[in-house]
């Protein structure tokens, strides 16, 4: 299934080239906050995630504003080059409200305890 739709991620196009970008809930605690990817291998990864197949957590650059997805956060991790991983040091850490509270502490996030509970899929035409 995850590969099917990865699969169908990828392969959609239109007069000009998009990258296919799916939204990911990510819970960390009792908060949440949107974690946009075009990788495939990320998606696919994140998808694992959530049926519980793996227990990597995101890790990605943040970038000001919500980006259109991240919403009420005044960050997001950037699309392009979050990915999934085992380990991260400790200082990119934390809860989405720690991360808003402190921004300027934080060029990088890795919630540890960050897992997916749920997708928002997008219009990928």
């Amino acid at each position: 299934m995850v590969s099917a739709l990865v699969g169908m991620l990828v392969s959609c196009s239109g007069t000009e080239p998009t990258p296919a970008q799916v939204d990911f809930v990510i819970g960390v605690g009792s908060e949440t906050f949107v974690l946009r990817s075009s990788d495939a291998e990320t998606i696919g990864l994140l998808m694992d995630n959530l049926r519980g197949a793996n227990s990597l957590f995101p890790i990605g650059p943040v970038r000001e504003g919500n980006g259109g997805f991240n919403a009420p956060w005044s960050w997001h991790l950037d699309p392009d080059e979050t990915r999934m991983t085992e380990a991260a040091i400790e200082v990119c850490d934390g809860t989405p409200s720690y991360l808003e509270a402190h921004r300027a502490d934080f060029p990088t996030y890795c919630p540890w305890t960050g897992r997916v509970v749920g997708t928002r899929p997008r219009d990928l035409h």
